[in-house]
């Protein structure tokens, strides 16, 4: 593997990490603040960051393989190099987004009925969950998608996890560089950053 390769496989790793946490920040504020709408679809993409993020430091995977990476490319990844449960997860949480994209899985008449408070179909048309069901269900699976590949990160042998922290350490170096400072100043509040520092602590405890 060149340096180049390494370097680049590290900032991926930083990066889309950095990506997912913010994004399950912004789905708690979401949850928190009753926009029930968009909290499911921030979990789901907190984890697509956090699989691409390890994934992409899995040295047997070649970097071309991420170029404009797509859902079930990344659930194939997924199964292959996290097992078939977080495949499985992935998988649910992703109906789950598509289910409030496309409200539902239905005919045009039961989405209608969905905008009148019926439940959500998603996944399979036998399958169906109020909006808070899904919510709980979204939250609980993101928080434990994105803790096991964080276990899995400190395992891998490669050089691009180094800079990485570790669940278990306070590293604020990490947090000062990649939450804190002006990589997030653009794209959310001040409150906003805070935030999703509180929700990194609680994923790296």
């Amino acid at each position: 593997m060149s340096d180049e390769d390494q370097h680049n496989r590290t900032m991926n790793l930083n990066a889309h990490y950095a990506w997912s946490f913010a994004l399950w920040a912004s789905a708690e504020a979401a949850r928190t603040s009753g926009n029930l709408v968009l909290a499911p679809i921030g979990y789901y993409y907190s984890v697509f960051h956090s699989a691409y993020a390890y994934l992409n430091a899995v040295p047997g995977i070649a970097p071309t393989t991420f170029d404009r990476m797509g859902h079930q490319p990344l659930s194939n990844l997924i199964e292959q190099h996290l097992g078939s449960d977080l495949q499985k997860d992935f998988d649910e949480m992703r109906d789950l987004r598509e289910a409030i994209n496309y409200l539902g899985m239905g005919s045009p008449a039961g989405k209608l009925r969905v905008l009148r408070g019926h439940p959500l179909r998603f996944g399979t048309p036998s399958q169906s969950a109020s909006l808070d069901d899904m919510i709980s269900r979204a939250r609980n699976k993101s928080r434990t998608f994105i803790i096991s590949t964080l276990d899995k990160v400190a395992g891998l042998p490669s050089r691009a996890v180094d800079t990485f922290p570790k669940r278990g350490d306070d590293d604020e170096n990490w947090l000062l560089e990649y939450m804190q400072e002006d990589i997030y100043l653009g794209l959310m509040s001040d409150s906003m950053r805070g935030k999703a520092v509180t929700s990194v602590r609680e994923l790296l405890a």
